[in-house]
């Protein structure tokens, strides 16, 4: 049976190591909870991951990386690349060849060392440089070359480099705790679930549209969805979310449902009309010690697969406030009319109460959200841009004008009016989460605290 290929860095940071892929597979980035941690700034926390492929064969998958995988000088994708002995792999600072059976060549191992002309001592100049340059600055260089104090102080000099350079070499090439580590997880650690990145493609196109929707998940926790359809309804979505831990075990509760780790790696078929129509779905997911790629293309989705889809999308929707894409364009100048018709209403009885004026701020919004993805946008979009801000400017003078109320009062200690205005002021902006209204409720808190310490109250 051949003999699986091993790695050995080449150059960089670590150069001189080299390890074996085993069954858990070895992942490697800047991060130390990586099986191979290389302080490198260029390389992200979770680089890329090698993994046993087949009976003797190893692959390598980029883990979503900033700066990239290279084999031999291409980058990868998001597929995964099949190695033989002699590929080169270059991440960062750092190259990685691929050893086969024969042990490489004794040079090679000299290779990242001498790879200059010269080996840097730190001395300002090679060693024989350094020899040359010191003998010509001594007196004694100037005797002819045969003299014996001449040659004698040739030779010590020579051989103080030699000794220092080969102490150099020693260090930089001496093997840390064997003759060649092996890194390797430990064969029955329990798989670590923690998610390296999650990638969503969709895409519907016929000779008329084409629909394409994609959704990534890194592992810092960032969502990003990207979506156009055209030239059809001309709508465009790019939008980006920190997400919280919670949301993260979401999506990792929803990778996890029965049937999908069970999917096959491709379902494809060629069940549309026209052979120009495409209709194609991906999920593909990272995680440490595993990856999972499933491609349904032109044919009927297994259950599994279309209900993790049809998750992710929802919880992507809800996440973003993208849940407008599932409607028609007609279906979205709809919705905005009719918000447009609260708002215009609530502003016409914005002094019947006083929180009608916020109500129609939060309407006119709520119309312009819905034209978010219409293009092109529709005449009344600019009338609502207009109302929306002629609604905030009113409300901004209104809060502006009741709070100088509130602080003439404050001012003179008279608690019962100072209440009153606040009342008004909290009424004015209603919406909890808005600064406003919690700076106003906190003030008529305080307020209330000493009208009751007034009365005599504890």
């Amino acid at each position: 049976m051949a003999k699986r290929p091993e790695l050995l860095i080449t150059s960089g940071p670590m150069a001189g190591t080299r390890f074996e892929v085993g069954a858990g597979g070895v992942r490697l980035g800047r991060s130390s909870s990586n099986d191979v941690c290389i302080p490198d700034e260029e390389l992200s926390r979770n680089h890329c991951l090698f993994e046993q492929s087949g009976e003797a064969g190893i692959r390598v998958t980029d883990l979503a990386s900033a700066n990239g995988t290279f084999v031999n000088g291409e980058q990868l994708g998001s597929d995964s690349c099949e190695l033989k002995a002699g590929d080169s792999i270059e991440v960062g600072s750092t190259a990685i060849s691929v050893i086969g059976e024969e042990p490489p060549p004794a040079q090679h191992h000299a290779t990242p060392v001498a790879r200059g002309a010269s080996i840097d001592l730190g001395l300002g100049t090679t060693p024989a440089a350094a020899s040359q340059d010191v003998a010509a600055s001594r007196p004694s260089a100037r005797k002819p070359s045969g003299h014996p104090r001449a040659m004698l102080a040739n030779v010590l000099w020579v051989v103080a480099a030699l000794i220092v350079a080969a102490a150099i070499a020693v260090v930089l090439c001496a093997p840390r705790d064997s003759e060649k580590p092996v890194i390797s997880p430990v064969a029955d650690e329990k798989p670590d679930k923690k998610l390296i990145s999650l990638c969503y493609e969709k895409v519907e196109a016929d000779v008329a549209r084409v629909f394409s929707y994609r959704m990534d998940v890194d592992s810092s926790g960032i969502l990003h969805v990207a979506f156009d359809d055209v030239p059809g309804e001309n709508r465009h979505v790019d939008k980006k979310a920190k997400l919280s831990e919670k949301a993260m075990k979401r999506i990792l509760e929803v990778l996890d449902r029965p049937g999908f780790a069970a999917l096959d790696d491709a379902y494809t078929g060629a069940s549309v009309e026209d052979e120009n129509e495409l209709k194609s779905f991906r999920i593909r997911v990272v995680r440490w010690n595993s990856i999972k790629d499933v491609l349904v293309e032109n044919t009927q989705e297994p259950d599994a697969f279309r209900e993790v889809r049809e998750a992710l999308e929802a919880f992507s929707r809800n996440e973003l406030g993208i849940w407008a894409i599932q409607y028609s364009k007609e279906k979205l100048i709809e919705l905005s009319e009719e918000s447009a018709k609260v708002g215009d209403t609530k502003w016409e009885d914005r002094e019947v109460e006083y929180g009608n004026l916020s109500a129609s701020v939060k309407a006119y919004k709520d119309a312009l959200f819905y034209l978010e993805t219409v293009n092109p946008k529709p005449e009344s979009f600019a009338t609502v841009k207009e109302s929306l801000a002629r609604s905030e400017a009113e409300l901004k003078q209104r809060y502006e004008d009741q709070r100088f109320l509130v602080d003439k009062a404050i001012n003179l200690g008279d608690w019962e009016v100072a209440q009153s205005e606040l009342k008004i002021l909290c009424e004015l902006v209603p919406e909890r989460d808005d600064p406003r209204h919690a700076e106003a409720n906190a003030r008529l808190v305080d307020v209330e605290n000493r009208m009751k310490k007034a009365r005599g109250g504890k």
